[in-house]
């Protein structure tokens, strides 16, 4: 088992060249969404480099994918468009060195979007057992055998691919913090991400708020009314829809989560 591996979801990818685009020094597992089923794998600068290509669709098949693969003790979960500094593996291998009781740390990644800027923390520390956890799964390494024994995987409902848009990190992190995992937040950054395409985010238009709707109704349906409220107010700044609006497509989202409807299909099914 090596010390450090990066497990990534991509699509239609034919060869190892994300490799360089992305900037990787560090094993890796490549979970590839195309229109085959095969295995390779190569060597490259001292390290391995896993390719498992299936017919699959859904970022959460394709993160328990690479979940089911992995071999090191420490990973990082990744996306197809970020890039690494030269010496992420190492400033990632350091922190937890450094706090032997985290099972879980959050790193931070510039952007280049000045309008969907990742937050960054002005310090390595423990995160409180009930505070936010406004993250993405491109910016959460863990130990392996802390995420085993938890038994805890992504849903196959929610993120690019699924029925519902979005969502899934932040069930799985809910996930592991119900079962107990140690989380810290670190202050070292370790890369970019880049937004210039989604397969899920086309705005805060209304498939956004009912995919929100749909998701903070699996999360916890008790407390919906006032995480809509919430999240109208927050983004009342952003996108072309009014703050009623978006309440509106965010209790939509709940009655299609309860009826286990895309949003194009509850558009279909309740057209006027």
């Amino acid at each position: 088992m090596s010390e450090f591996q990066i497990l990534c979801v991509t699509m239609h990818q034919n060869d190892f060249s994300k490799i360089k685009e992305m900037n990787v020094h560090s094993d890796i597992v490549y979970a590839n969404q195309c229109d085959k089923t095969s295995y390779e794998e190569i060597e490259f600068e001292g390290h391995r480099a896993k390719m498992i290509s299936t017919q699959t669709r859904g970022v959460g098949i394709n993160r328990n994918l690479v979940l089911t693969y992995a071999d090191s003790d420490i990973c990082l979960m990744a996306d197809d468009d970020v890039c690494y500094k030269d010496d992420a593996e190492e400033r990632i291998l350091k922190e937890f060195k450094e706090h032997p009781d985290a099972d879980v740390i959050i790193f931070h990644f510039d952007s280049n979007d000045p309008h969907r800027k990742p937050p960054k923390y002005n310090e390595t520390k423990k995160w409180p057992k009930f505070a936010t956890t406004p993250w993405g799964a491109v910016r959460i390494a863990f130990r392996l055998e802390k995420i085993r024994k938890a038994n805890v995987w992504f849903t196959t409902l929610f993120g690019g691919g699924c029925l519902f848009p979005s969502g899934e990190d932040s069930m799985w992190i809910k996930g592991l913090r119900k079962a107990g995992l140690t989380f810290y937040v670190s202050r070292e950054t370790i890369g970019t991400v880049s937004y210039e395409t989604s397969t899920w985010f086309t705005g805060y238009d209304e498939k956004y708020f009912y995919g929100v709707g749909a998701c903070f109704t699996a999360i916890n349906p008790r407390t919906t009314f006032f995480k809509y409220m919430y999240m109208a107010l927050r983004t009342r700044d952003k996108g072309k829809l009014s703050v009623s609006q978006k309440l509106h497509w965010m209790n939509q989202g709940k009655k299609g989560y309860n009826e286990m409807l895309s949003f194009e299909d509850f558009k279909d099914k309740y057209k006027k």
